[in-house]
């Protein structure tokens, strides 16, 4: 036995020099996050006005989105904290151990360095090994980073026993969804396929969370994102979820190794689908094969947000109940640009807008930056297919460079309008058998597409990183996450007005609250029309990378 893990160690020690420019990166931003966040919370409110804010409690918007509030006697910076990122730090874990187990799994087999380890005098589950204690050493230095930096913070509320709780729950989160992604890279020979399946994964345990936390809590305790909340940190400061969690994680590590130790190298459990003796018309050109190629992601991303959008359409019904009674609408949806919060503040719920619909534009906010994702995942798959070298062989047939691009951008384009619609469909059809006066349908959907301009001017974005700034797409991510900040905390941390409006969100009229105002839309698509045109333009000048 002892022979199929020969020089584990040593495989350990090469993993993390291999991977560690991701490793730090990841652990100092997240890092950055809670210290910037944490200092920004206590600078910003007084004693006064946190304890206004245990409002939110009575916000089904709120707790489906951002988490469930635990009920304090004396509420202080770190919950609120808690409250508003404990949620989205664990998501953010959850991804980055995504990642880590599957390019250094099947990302490595599919580009054949494990036959290349395999030579060396190593046992057959030595580099997979090496992996998995990667990652568990990776997890543990985020539990202790997180717990030693928010212990030496002078925040209010903070307790060592605290930070550490909360510190643990991010490193039991991230060896559980190693664990997974260890379990589902066995099934399938393609990274793609299987890194697919693990964010499938995450956004089902997302929703489960979010279903559960409002309506029927049983199902927030099943989810892998809802368990680790349960611990309450900086309030009771509960230790079992993670003893549940931690049981369930070593489960499926030995799941993981078994089926490693019984499967050949570069191929999965699952068989290989079949395709047509000859390819279509269609097919043969580099639309057809684009499609190909990213049709699954398409339609899975699309099938997630009809998902994302029926399960928080299910909640529309509290929202009743919360009607606009007080003045704390500005407090409660952080997602509400300034302009907007101030007339909701000043119109609550009345004939010519219910509380329904406010929440439901504060949902839009949220669904909107959300539809990002897919769009420039889809564009910088041009740069995924040039590192592999599967670009080069098209390229140098009779098919110009601005054909190739232009084949995804398409389809990124397709994207930019699917997602919105697919997310505003399963909120309609979930809300129509809630609600006693199901919303307007149309009215729904114009609110909704409105945000598309706000979506090409990523999307252009994202193609003049393709031409221009293909080796810096880090920052394209970058500047997704600080418009995703924005969208959420922007108002609630009284970012600057010149701060705000860097992100095309700011410049979306809110529908039902404002009126409909063609300009700045217009002015995002001309926005996003130059930054395409100019990606092209570099792109037909620049080396194929590879």
């Amino acid at each position: 036995m002892t022979e199929m893990f020969k020089n584990s160690i040593k495989l350990t020690s090469f993993t993390l020099y291999k991977e560690r420019v991701y490793i730090i990166a990841w652990v100092i931003l997240l890092l950055l996050v809670a210290a910037v966040m944490l200092t920004a919370f206590q600078n910003q409110f007084t004693a006064e006005e946190l304890q206004g804010l245990q409002v939110m409690k009575y916000n089904p918007a709120h707790i489906a989105l951002q988490g469930p509030f635990f009920a304090v006697e004396t509420f202080q910076v770190v919950h609120f904290y808690a409250v508003e990122m404990h949620l989205f730090t664990l998501i953010a874990v959850a991804i980055f151990n995504i990642f880590l187990v599957m390019q250094s799994t099947r990302g490595d087999e599919e580009k054949g360095r494990y036959e290349v380890l395999r030579s060396l005098p190593i046992g057959r589950l030595s580099a997979f090994h090496a992996v998995m204690i990667t990652a568990i050493i990776v997890n543990a230095l985020l539990t202790v980073s997180h717990g030693v930096l928010l212990s030496i913070l002078s925040i209010s509320g903070m307790t060592t026993l605290g930070a550490f709780i909360y510190g643990v729950s991010l490193g039991v989160t991230g060896i559980f969804f190693a664990a997974t992604s260890a379990v589902i890279s066995q099934f399938s020979h393609s990274t793609r396929a299987v890194t697919g399946y693990a964010f499938f994964v995450l956004i089902v345990s997302y929703l489960l969370r979010a279903v559960g936390d409002v309506t029927f809590r049983p199902l927030s305790l099943i989810s892998p994102l809802g368990l680790p909340l349960r611990a309450e940190a900086f309030v009771s400061n509960q230790p079992w979820p993670f003893f549940v969690m931690l049981i369930l994680a070593f489960i499926l590590f030995g799941v993981a190794y078994f089926l490693n130790a019984r499967r050949d190298i570069g191929q999965g459990l699952l068989p290989e689908k079949q395709g047509r003796d000859y390819a279509s018309h269609f097919l043969r050109t580099p639309l057809g094969l684009a499609w190909r190629q990213n049709r699954n992601t398409l339609f899975s991303w699309a099938i997630v947000l009809l998902g994302f959008g029926a399960a928080l359409g299910g909640i529309l019904r509290d929202a009743e109940h919360f009607a606009g009674e007080n003045g704390a609408f500005q407090m409660l949806m952080p997602g509400m640009h300034g302009r907007a919060a101030s007339v909701a503040c000043d119109q609550p719920a009345s004939a010519d807008f219910s509380a329904v619909e406010l929440f439901t534009m504060f949902l839009n906010v949220g669904f909107s930056i959300v539809c990002i994702a897919p769009v420039l995942i889809l564009v910088f798959k041009v740069l995924r297919e040039e590192k592999e070298g599967r670009a080069e062989p098209i390229l140098s047939r009779a098919i110009s460079r601005s054909y190739y691009l232009t084949s995804y951008i398409v389809l990124a384009f397709i994207a930019s309008l699917l997602m919105p619609f697919a997310t505003t469909v399963g909120l309609w059809a979930v809300s129509s058998l809630m609600l006693e006066t199901p919303l307007a349908f149309g009215s729904l959907i114009h609110s909704m597409m409105v945000y598309v301009p706000a979506l090409w001017a990523m999307l252009g974005l994202s193609i003049l990183f393709v031409g221009v700034f293909p080796k810096a797409v880090a920052l394209c991510w970058a500047y997704f996450t600080y418009v995703f900040m924005l969208g959420f905390f922007g108002e609630l941390l009284n970012i600057p007005r010149w701060a705000m409006m860097l992100s095309p969100f700011y410049h979306i009229p809110q529908m039902p609250l404002e009126d409909m105002r063609v300009l700045p839309l217009l002015a995002l698509s001309a926005v996003s029309l130059v930054l395409t045109i100019c990606g092209l333009a570099f792109y037909r000048r620049r080396d194929v990378t590879g």
